[in-house]
């Protein structure tokens, strides 16, 4: 496998992440000119019931649904026409190709292997924030007393993250928000 090639998410039912996994190597495992890796992130975590006190470690999967394929555009669209158990792959909306159709979303080689790193190797838990918000984001309130108001996305020293707005003479003014309320503003 080249290092190049980018990871391709493919949509799977849900709890069947694994089996889809093991089911996709098979289905090529002699047919050398297929070549792809697979993925599904799992994380051990302790589980207990309240009822009984028992506790058991489990291997979470940490993104539900998602079976994350190592390989060329030629390899995508073999796989896809080909492993039924696949529903679709995940599409990039602000990726549109040429003749004006939207291209598939692809996780760079680089920032898959440190997720792989970050949840073969993390202590604590790995979580995922799904909002696309980064610090110095432009953000739009979406509801509650503020709704409407515009701002940016501010880490302060003690990690914090805030809502800011500029007011030129003075700063700027921040609040606690949550992200949760917070949607992206493009520019």
């Amino acid at each position: 496998m080249e290092k190049e090639h980018g990871w391709y998410i493919a949509v799977v039912t849900p709890n069947t992440e694994k089996s889809c996994e093991k089911k996709l190597k098979a289905l090529w495992e002699k047919e050398s000119d297929t070549h792809f890796n697979c993925y599904v992130p799992i994380q051990r975590e302790m589980h207990e019931w309240p009822s009984t006190g028992k506790r058991v470690w489990i291997d979470k999967v940490l993104c539900p649904c998602y079976l994350f394929i190592q390989c060329t555009e030629q390899v995508r669209y073999k796989i896809a026409c080909n492993a039924k158990f696949i529903l679709h792959f995940l599409k990039d909306r602000a990726r549109v190709d040429e003749s004006g159709r939207t291209e598939f979303a692809v996780i760079p080689h680089d920032q898959m292997q440190n997720f792989r790193r970050m949840v073969g190797n993390a202590e604590t838990p790995v979580t995922l924030d799904p909002s696309r918000l980064h610090i110095g984001s432009k953000v739009r309130v979406k509801s509650g007393r503020l709704a409407g108001m515009e701002g940016y996305l501010y880490r302060v020293p003690d990690g914090s993250d805030k809502l800011a707005i500029m007011l030129d003479i003075l700063g700027c003014a921040k609040v606690d928000y949550p992200i949760s309320l917070l949607e992206l503003i493009d520019d």
